[in-house]
């Protein structure tokens, strides 16, 4: 998908009218975790050094979250997806 731009332009927008889901079929949600924010792509890091640097100084998965949460979307949507 990252070869056809359109596909990925339809995947990733919002309905310009309702501001949610564009489909049906065609549904996005952020993934929950740590795993959500530590790495785009294999050697493309966003929060991943931050992460094992809270990790070697003592913070466990027990004792931090990670919140994420759909960009696109405005908040009172959410609630309502």
């Amino acid at each position: 998908f990252l070869r056809d731009k359109e596909c990925w332009l339809r995947h990733t927008a919002l309905d310009p009218l309702t501001g949610m889901d564009p489909a049906d079929d065609i549904r996005i949600r952020a993934q929950a975790g740590f795993e959500a924010a530590d790495y785009f792509i294999s050697t493309y890091w966003i929060f991943g050094k931050l992460i094992q640097s809270l990790a070697d100084v003592g913070y466990l998965p027990r004792n931090m979250a990670m919140m994420t949460y759909d960009w696109r979307m405005a908040f009172p949507l959410l609630e309502e997806r």
